[in-house]
């Protein structure tokens, strides 16, 4: 309850806005101001994402005042926040691939195609997603990043961590397809190291324990593999509560989600993919390019970081060995 009041206030602070025109091709030293109008769910990395975003915009000599809105938990009011957004604004940013959809379809309801420029990141797949046709992208009104993470890289750790692993679980929210896609990724990569990949989704935050207990039960289990999963990502507790004690590895799909949860991963750094969408915005404020111009963007190899959580490998009975624990950045 205390923390639902607090995050209420803070987006009702942030939504203090005055009346400059939203979405205004003028800034720098003008000392005219943009509006842009953000649908962000409140997750650490996609807050990160947005940070990044705003910062790089800034950095550019562009007043820059984001209107923020966070759907509940539940998301029941993700549509209602996406149109008022696009009532004010002409320039969006949507962090995450569902939010990002949400506010492409309200653009097409308002009618708003040809006035609109929506930026995306934090988004998996936006071709699969239908907010690019191509990643060279040149029609619509869509650009921006993805934060496809190195699945494979991630899936490797296991057999570094456990040479001997031969069954590995993946748990991700079913209603999530940003985690869907990177679990398809995994399963053909966790079978090509010669392990057993077995599936388990939840429907949503109430029975996250539940699966992924059942999961850590199951008989010869070696780790679990969590895509990026803003559901999971609300409520890691659950995760490391279900392996506790059980010797079982947990590697995340990012960074955020080792905090009570996982033990290690190789992350994405969220605030430099916030910044490479914040250099796409500032080429549409000033009128350089027309979003649809726009190819799709992702982090680069080396912007990627092994991170690892010590103190959740050893609540969960597993010692990383010193391969791994030399190359990764500890958390705790």
């Amino acid at each position: 309850m205390k923390k639902s009041l607090l995050m209420s206030l803070a987006v009702a602070t942030m939504s203090i806005v005055s009346m400059t025109s939203c979405g205004s091709s003028e800034g720098g030293s003008s000392g005219n101001s943009v509006k842009i109008g953000i649908l962000q769910p409140n997750h650490p990395a996609l807050s990160a994402a947005t940070n990044g975003f705003l910062s790089e915009i800034r950095a550019n000599g562009i007043n820059v005042e984001p209107i923020l809105r966070m759907p509940n938990p539940s998301g029941s009011d993700t549509n209602a926040l996406a149109l008022d957004l696009v009532s004010q604004c002409d320039i969006l940013l949507g962090v995450g691939t569902t939010i990002s959809q949400v506010l492409k379809g309200t653009v097409e309801e308002k009618g708003k195609e040809e006035k609109a420029s929506l930026l995306f990141t934090a988004v998996t797949d936006p071709v699969a997603a239908g907010l690019i046709p191509s990643k060279d992208n040149g029609s619509g009104f869509c650009c921006g990043t993805t934060d496809m993470n190195p699945v494979e890289e991630q899936i490797a750790l296991i057999k570094e961590c456990n040479p001997d692993a031969d069954k590995v679980g993946i748990i991700y929210t079913a209603t999530e397809t940003n985690s869907r896609i990177q679990s398809e990724m995994a399963v053909p990569k966790i079978e090509s190291l010669g392990m057993e990949a077995i599936v388990s989704t939840c429907t949503g935050s109430s029975d996250i324990f539940t699966v992924a207990s059942a999961l850590a039960s199951t008989d010869g289990i070696d780790a679990i593999y969590i895509p990026t999963d803003n559901t999971i990502a609300e409520n890691p507790g659950a995760i490391s509560s279900a392996v506790s004690g059980k010797g079982i590895l947990v590697v995340c799909g990012e960074e955020s989600m080792l905090k009570n949860c996982g033990s290690v991963t190789k992350s994405i750094n969220y605030t430099e993919l916030g910044k490479k969408t914040g250099k796409m915005a500032v080429s549409i404020i000033k009128g350089e390019k027309a979003a649809k111009d726009i190819p799709l963007v992702g982090a680069e190899a080396e912007e990627c970081e092994y991170v690892m959580s010590l103190s959740n490998a050893a609540d969960a009975g597993v010692v990383l060995p010193d391969s791994v624990k030399s190359k990764c950045r500890n958390i705790d």
